[in-house]
């Protein structure tokens, strides 16, 4: 055994560093990297690698290729005869008692080949006996281009014993990764995450109070009821809102002390946070009265929080879809995320809304988000002051998969804001996640992945609204979406 570990040892020694040159060169040249200068593929490139696990696995998979290549194709000698041992050796000695260290290296070689191939370029979340099928049998065809490329170019010997371990090697390599998922997914069954609700300014949005939100089905269900049954129905177990201090008793008379009794028949836990317009870095400039938005709502709940979370807005619905994306995305290890809802199911009938309109590169990170104003619906789409806007286009309904450690990040931000903004604007500056957001990803500090979703999202932006959310959420009981006994199917 020692000989084959002084074998891997000095490969990894002898190519590790054309391995990583290569490796290099390969993730430039995928076809999902935007070309804007090699400086900037470089610098992008590193920031992935930082940042985006994907990006990882595949610069592993195409160093040790590398290494696989060099070693049985690249590095090897001219041989007069390469089919002069066709058989090979198939066992752990060869024929003359020694150990087999040739044929154990061709079975090592591809554990780590096949184990990075799946999580770089297969599907990475969940278990699928196709892509152990498939993994299986790249493995195999691979080993057989290169033993076919070692006869006809003389390099090496052509063995028959060399494809068996290659693909053997493989095998090993993506039973290690289904092993892998099978513990990820007992361990994610018992991970905490956090549905984290802005509530501060609940029934306001018509002027009216909390006791006269208005309920969207026969069971006066509110939209916030549906928004926690989807979050608890796709895994989230902790529930903070985020409330003032001046209405946390008609809060929880009307909205709280229910859901706390529902949460807890479901082991979720309830905890409350309060957004004051007092907690800041400063003095409090005279005659502010305006919150000072949703990047401090949500650090008020900094100390309730030690989980992945969702934020959402209380008053919107955004469907199953998007609650699921995002909690399968944290729990698998994902730092930041956001459920990217498609243009056209979020436009309003009754007039024209904004929207934060998504640009992402070829992986689906986000890379920026554009305010686009007054957005109406048109008889071929939609468009904004006169200019067309693509309906399919993905835009960003607040709705963020964050990880605790970001809330580090919010506060030093929120500092900032307080140093540089609001001295020029101390009555309306407002701290806003997206915009901040914005700002991290434009600075190469933050990365986000767009999850899509197709799922309607509902607000009531207009009071006109209101009847077609009714009727929305009507047409989805009667189609067993939900039950008209809402949190009995969880």
């Amino acid at each position: 055994m020692q000989v084959v570990a002084d074998d891997v040892f000095y490969s990894i020694y002898q190519y590790l560093g054309f391995g990583l040159i290569f490796a290099v060169i390969c993730m430039i040249a995928l076809p999902e990297v935007e070309h804007k200068g090699l400086k900037k593929c470089l610098i992008h490139q590193w920031h992935m690698l930082r940042t985006d696990k994907i990006t990882r696995y595949k610069f592993a998979f195409f160093t040790i290729l590398f290494m696989v290549l060099s070693r049985t194709l690249i590095c090897r000698s001219i041989w007069q005869c390469p089919w002069e041992n066709i058989i090979g050796e198939w066992g752990v000695f060869t024929s003359d008692g020694t150990l087999n260290t040739e044929g154990m290296l061709n079975v090592l070689l591809f554990v780590p080949l096949a184990y990075f191939g799946v999580l770089g370029f297969f599907q990475q979340d969940g278990l699928d006996k196709e892509i152990l099928f498939n993994i299986v049998k790249t493995s195999f065809g691979f080993s057989c281009l290169i033993e076919i490329c070692q006869l006809f170019l003389r390099v090496g010997t052509f063995q028959l014993s060399d494809i068996f371990q290659n693909t053997l090697g493989g095998f090993i390599g993506v039973a290690v990764w289904a092993m892998q998922q099978k513990i990820m997914k007992r361990g994610r069954k018992n991970m905490n995450t956090t549905l984290l609700i802005m509530a501060a300014g609940i029934g306001s949005r018509f002027g009216t109070g909390i006791k006269q939100l208005e309920p969207v089905d026969a069971s006066n269900h509110i939209i916030m009821d549906y928004s926690i049954h989807d979050a608890i129905e796709a895994g989230f177990n902790h529930v903070v809102f985020i409330i003032r201090k001046d209405i946390e008793k008609e809060f929880k008379e009307v909205i709280g002390g229910r859901i706390a009794s529902i949460c807890s028949s479901h082991n979720v836990t309830v905890d409350y946070a309060f957004q004051d317009i007092n907690d800041i870095p400063g003095t409090l400039p005279e005659g502010r009265t305006k919150p000072w938005g949703t990047g401090q709502a949500v650090l008020a709940a900094k100390d309730v929080i030690k989980t992945p979370f969702i934020v959402i807005n209380a008053d919107d619905y955004y469907g199953k879809e998007g609650f699921k994306a995002v909690h399968e995305y944290l729990v698998n290890g994902g730092k930041s995320c956001m459920a990217g809802f498609v243009l056209k199911n979020t436009l309003s009938d009754n007039g024209g809304v904004t929207r934060g309109i998504c640009k992402m590169d070829e992986q689906n990170n986000l890379t920026e988000v554009v305010e686009t104003k007054n957005i109406v619906k048109t008889a071929t789409g939609a468009e904004a002051d006169g200019v067309v806007v693509d309906v399919n286009s993905l835009v960003s309904m607040n709705m963020w998969g964050l990880t605790s450690d970001f809330l580090d990040v919010l506060e030093e931000g929120f500092q900032e804001f307080f140093e540089k903004e609001v001295p020029s604007n101390p009555l309306k500056a407002e701290y806003l996640i997206p915009i901040f957001i914005g700002e991290l990803l434009e600075q190469g500090k933050m990365s986000v992945k767009v999850l899509k979703t197709n799922d309607t999202w509902y607000g009531m932006t207009y009071h006109e609204d209101v009847a077609a959310v009714k009727d929305s959420f009507k047409k989805m009981l009667e189609n067993g979406v939900y039950k008209a006994d809402l949190f009995s199917d969880l």
